[in-house]
């Protein structure tokens, strides 16, 4: 009985320890808040996640990472940036805050990117 509850005891500290470490991961904020043309890290961001959903080559994850820094550069400061340059309509772009403009940016930079490389043309 007693190692039984010992066991039992064991298994509970591991499994919170376990569920305390992926909560964590679960709500921690994604790395929108820096000033300026969007970083690696906010790039990244979500092609990490289009790696591991899609299972994409070496080649053309290189290709869409490029590509999507390329057009990431060109676009600038999303703080500064026309809404008509990406058509999107002032009254969907304005009220957003900073690092809801970066999120947006950085997933369009990158679908762009992977769309280009997939099929070689513009979206």
């Amino acid at each position: 009985m007693r190692n039984g509850l010992r066991f039992g005891r064991a298994f509970l500290l591991a499994f919170s320890a376990l569920s305390t470490s992926a909560c964590d991961q679960l709500f921690t904020d994604p790395p929108f808040d820096s000033d300026g043309k969007l970083t690696s890290a906010e790039l990244h961001y979500f092609l990490g996640g289009m790696k591991e959903a899609t299972n994409i080559s070496e080649k053309m994850e290189a290709c869409i990472k490029t590509e999507a820094e390329r057009r990431a550069d060109i676009a600038g400061d999303p703080e500064t940036l026309k809404p008509e340059s990406l058509s999107l309509p002032d009254e969907n772009w304005v009220p957003l805050d900073k690092s809801d403009k970066r999120l947006i940016l950085a997933q369009l930079v990158v679908t762009e990117a992977s769309v280009f490389c997939t099929t070689g043309r513009e979206m």
